[in-house]
């Protein structure tokens, strides 16, 4: 990263305090997210001279790293990993924004009538992650956990919500790092129109196309089958659990869903929006491979490296919108 660019990384302490700039000491930055994965993860290669001409960074358990945009922060979260070698002046640390609190923690919950917004505050509140932004839905559920992990709680409610008001949410953590979640966009305002390289892949590695629901005490309740692909593939099934008073039927469509067919494109383009991430909406329109339409992120991985910006995205097809 170059000292002119508009990006800064800054070092916390434990505890807290003044933050240091460690940005001339940046070789490389890579900050990326996957839809499926609740945390943000920020990766730093420091170049540290051991001539003794330069301070070394305290880079020590407790710090947070800070990735501060030219308008605001993109990036907070505590360093998880420091690696330094006798042979070389690298240093590499990497660090997740508070998304690891809540795929970390797992917790016992009730909810009867409590919509998700009220029940991700609740959450939240209990292990003092900060809030931002929560969509608002409006739909009373519920719904018992069990020793689940707190984003699983989360999602889960409302995809139970989308179920029933037919939206879509994304669940992420601001620069600042605090929870919001958003409603997935039906509509594009960022555009890719020029890319380094375009790859498409399909693949079937990890395919269900049949979901098993049983009883507590294991009687079969029903399955929901993906018929078309198990007459291709044969049957690849998963079991839930369905509780009393529970329907896991939204839970195994959304299942089958996420874990079929994948179909995606992988494009790499130079200095791309900083709010192209995972969960947005895209309009492709590359003339070089030919392929345009109109995309949701799944992954994003943004690099800072000789003072250039470089952009990898994989759009889905699977969920493609028009």
């Amino acid at each position: 990263m170059a000292q002119e660019t508009a990006y800064r990384l800054l070092l916390t302490q434990p505890g807290g305090g003044e933050s240091r700039d460690l940005t001339a000491l940046v070789q490389s930055v890579t900050w990326q997210g996957d839809i499926r994965q609740t945390a943000r993860e920020l990766s730093v290669a420091l170049a540290v001279p051991r001539d003794g001409s330069v301070e070394v960074p305290p880079l020590e358990e407790g710090s947070w790293l800070t990735l501060q945009g030219p308008e605001a922060p993109l990036f907070f979260g505590p360093l998880l990993q420091c690696s330094t070698s006798s042979q070389s002046a690298v240093v590499n640390v990497s660090a997740l924004d508070r998304g690891r609190f809540l795929a970390g923690n797992r917790g016992w919950y009730k909810f009867t009538g409590a919509t998700p917004e009220a029940a991700a505050t609740l959450i939240c509140g209990d292990f003092g992650i900060p809030v931002g932004a929560l969509a608002a839905t409006g739909v009373p559920l519920t719904q018992n956990f069990p020793g689940t992990s707190l984003d699983k709680i989360i999602r889960t409610l409302y995809t139970l919500a989308g179920a029933q008001n037919g939206k879509r949410y994304v669940l992420r953590f601001t620069g600042e790092g605090a929870l919001e979640v958003v409603e997935k966009p039906t509509a594009a305002t960022l555009e890719i129109a020029q890319t380094m390289g375009v790859t498409n892949t399909w693949d079937i590695t990890d395919l269900c196309n049949s979901v098993a629901i049983y009883t507590d005490s294991g009687s079969l309740v029903r399955r929901v089958e993906d018929s078309a692909s198990q007459a291709l593939n044969g049957r690849l099934e998963h079991v839930l659990t369905q509780r009393g008073g529970e329907d896991a039927g939204t839970e195994a469509q959304a299942w089958l869903e996420d874990n079929g067919l994948a179909q995606n494109l992988t494009v790499e383009v130079l200095a791309p929006p900083l709010d192209l991430l995972a969960g947005a909406a895209v309009r492709l329109r590359d003339t070089g491979s030919g392929v345009s339409g109109l995309f949701w992120v799944d992954q994003d991985t943004h690099t800072w490296k000789n003072g250039q910006h470089y952009g990898k995205f994989r759009l889905n097809f699977r969920n493609l919108m028009e």
